[in-house]
């Protein structure tokens, strides 16, 4: 039971944070005080079962990611007709606040395996970095 709640605090704050929330806004939307997310984030308390449901939602996770498990998903594509670049084939990776484009970057792909890094500096202690694997034909 310890380390289910130690999972789960982990994972709230985890992706309270991956979602660029602070304890107060996600408080704010689950219904609850900020001192009741920053107890459930110490392991001093879990959330009432009755929140699960709204807390996997507001974090974009099922329940069962919640609690550790990782469910493999199939990548969605949309297409997306209003942006500010051409289609020149390249991929891009779009940083949003809301609807507005705060940085972006393109990138050729070359045949085979492409490995390439990413990083965001969006202001003070404000980064985005990551990297994306992706083959192409």
């Amino acid at each position: 039971m310890i380390y289910l709640i130690n999972v789960l605090a982990n994972n709230i704050a985890y992706y309270r944070r991956l979602n660029g929330m602070t304890q107060e806004e996600l408080a704010e939307r689950v219904g609850v005080s900020p001192q009741a997310v920053s107890k459930w984030e110490q392991r001093i308390n879990a959330p009432d079962v009755a929140f699960l449901t709204e807390l996997s939602g507001i974090l974009g996770i099922s329940i069962d990611e919640l609690f550790g498990k990782r469910i493999e998903r199939e990548p969605v594509y949309e297409l997306v007709d209003k942006v500010p670049w051409p289609d020149d084939g390249k991929l891009r990776v779009a940083v949003y606040s809301g609807r507005k484009l705060v940085r972006q970057t393109a990138y050729e792909l070359e045949p085979g395996k492409n490995r390439l890094g990413i990083r965001f500096d969006l202001g003070p202690g404000k980064t985005i970095t990551g990297e994306v694997k992706i083959e192409r034909e």
